[in-house]
């Protein structure tokens, strides 16, 4: 007997009646010079390289869609510039490095590192001024160079955030990028999302090293700070409440606590375990570059001698493996290489990734009205304060029936206006 219109299934097999095309959000992923969040993202800086990357020759690079040339003069400092020569288009990265700049093999002009023109073969001294090479500003900080892409009269002091500064707490650079080939706003949104910590990493045979406890899925709460937004999960181990939270430091840092914390230890606040700058490549594909803060007689070669396919950070593992255990390149870099918004079916856990959209939105938004992007870097330079660490305190502190998410949620509340009244790593400077 045949089943009629109204007694087939409604959710079942519902794929033909489901929206076959994908439409990415182009106003806040795009990262060309021209669009909203291209000319927004110019207004920061963004990391490029690894100083120990960069020897006697140029480095080709790519960041927000502009090819690049970055190299070291043989006095030392570092330039990026445009790839193509302004003469007549010849690769740079061919370019001699000098003395003071960079040579193009193909004619001889000279390039100072702010692009200007120093020598030009074949013509007068008084041309030299109308040759200009498109160059970029750099800045060196704990072995990572980076550059700066935006207007010259807008650009920002560099970043001092409590965290570079703490302590008997020290800073170096992870040995290796991590390109992820996404979307960079899919790696930000992975940091605002700790549901996928207790589901992801904890999958049976994960070879990521996270401690058990965070197979425990958090109570969670999400909060705006003054440099971007942070999560506060929270859970119960034992006779502790253990309070876990990640910095999102608008637009591309976030910033993490070690990831073999097990909430077992009693602290008001644990030191940065690790800082990550997401760069955009282009509207398709990002890079990870690493800084480590080493504390007591931790060493850079003994952290860098961790493997990130152990954290899931690459795809160098054979594919079935990735199938059976995936790992945070597969998830992100999976989404398409720009997620297709349309088709997502968001949850409650899914509020950290709505805050930074709507934040990251209303950052563009104001680039575009002509004013200085929110959460952008004082002019004075003041050490900016963040939020990301672990306190772990006894139950007593706890108003309420510890198994009860209702009291862990508000805990994780109040636990946040302190932050926001007294930064959490002021016990650590």
């Amino acid at each position: 007997m045949a089943i009629t219109e109204t007694e087939a299934p409604t959710r079942g097999f519902s794929g033909y009646r489901q929206e076959a095309a994908g439409k990415p959000d182009l106003y806040l992923t795009q990262v060309g010079r021209g669009t909203p969040g291209g000319e927004y993202l110019r207004r920061y800086w963004h990391a490029i390289a690894f100083e120990h990357e960069i020897n006697d020759l140029p480095i080709r690079a790519k960041v927000l869609g502009e090819e690049l040339i970055l190299f070291r003069d043989k006095s030392g400092r570092y330039g990026v510039m445009h790839l193509h020569c302004c003469h007549r288009g010849t690769s740079l990265e061919f370019g001699q490095v000098e003395e003071r700049g960079i040579r193009c093999c193909y004619h001889g002009r000279l390039y100072d590192v702010d692009g200007t023109t120093l020598e030009a073969p074949g013509e007068p001294p008084e041309a030299l001024g109308k040759f200009v090479q498109g160059a970029y500003p750099t800045h060196v900080h704990s072995g990572l160079v980076f550059v700066y892409m935006g207007p010259p009269e807008l650009k920002p002091p560099f970043p001092l955030y409590d965290r570079f500064d703490l302590k008997d707490v020290r800073t170096a650079p992870v040995n290796a990028r991590l390109p992820f080939s996404c979307n960079w706003v899919q790696v930000k949104e992975n940091s605002m999302d700790p549901i996928h910590t207790a589901t992801l990493h904890v999958l049976p045979g994960q070879p990521n090293p996270f401690g058990e406890t965070f197979g425990v899925v958090p109570e969670l709460e999400f909060v705006e700070t003054p440099v971007g937004m942070i999560y506060l999960a929270v859970r119960r181990v034992g006779d502790n409440i253990w309070t876990r939270s990640t910095d999102l430091i608008i637009p591309t840092i976030h910033s993490i606590t070690s990831v073999f914390e097990t909430g077992r230890q009693r602290k008001e606040a644990a030191p940065p375990w690790m800082t990550l700058w997401t760069t955009p490549v282009d509207d398709g594909s990002c890079i990870n570059f690493g800084m480590m803060h080493l504390v007591g007689d931790e060493t850079a070669e003994k952290r860098n001698a961790g493997n990130f396919n152990n954290f899931g950070q690459t795809p160098n593992r054979p594919y079935e493996e990735r199938q059976r255990v995936p790992g945070d390149w597969d998830a992100m870099s999976s989404q398409w290489s720009i997620n297709q918004r349309n088709r997502e079916n968001l949850g409650l856990g899914d509020r950290g990734v709505v805050m930074f959209r709507r934040l990251l939105r209303r950052a563009i938004e104001a680039v575009e009205r002509g004013e200085d992007p929110p959460f952008n870097h004082p002019r004075n330079n003041d050490v900016l304060p963040t939020y990301g660490t672990d306190q772990v305190l006894p139950l007593s502190v706890l108003e309420g029936d510890p198994d009860d998410p209702r009291a862990l949620r508000r805990h994780a509340q109040k636990v946040a206006r302190q932050y926001l009244e007294r930064p959490p790593l002021e016990a650590l400077r």
